[in-house]
């Protein structure tokens, strides 16, 4: 039987799904990002944003809401090519949109170590009442 060779076994003649690595080259390249530069910007290792664009591994969900916002798309597009693809993407924009979500990042960052701060001093001040 030579249905291999005839193509009767084909599911699908449509293009196969990019990958989110794949994703990432693209919009990085139409964009006109240089991958260093772009791991500079997500506050990673260039080693590391390398491993995304060739599928090693997949960035955590703040890197890739960051990356998202970065190259102009959502990032439902960038995980499952479907929601917003931006075609133009203005750099500076996107720059103060990384910064406002690191700022944003370093503010609850910094509650969250307040109240682990405020938790030991209250226990701190029933040890001492506690003598």
């Amino acid at each position: 039987m030579n249905s291999a060779k005839n193509g009767d076994n084909i599911i699908s003649t449509s293009q196969p799904e990019m990958t989110l690595g794949g994703r990432i080259v693209q919009l990085r390249i139409n964009g006109d990002f240089d991958s260093m530069e772009l791991s500079k910007q997500l506050g990673v290792k260039h080693e590391t944003y390398q491993s995304w664009e060739l599928d090693r591994s997949e960035p955590r969900i703040n890197k890739l809401v960051a990356l998202a916002a970065i190259l102009g798309v959502s990032p439902t597009y960038l995980l499952a090519e479907e929601g917003h693809k931006g075609l133009s993407v203005d750099k500076t924009k996107s720059n103060k949109s990384l910064k406002l979500l690191s700022l944003q990042q370093q503010i609850s960052s910094l509650e969250s170590q307040m109240k682990e701060n405020l938790k030991q001093i209250k226990k701190l001040g029933r040890a001492i009442n506690n003598l």
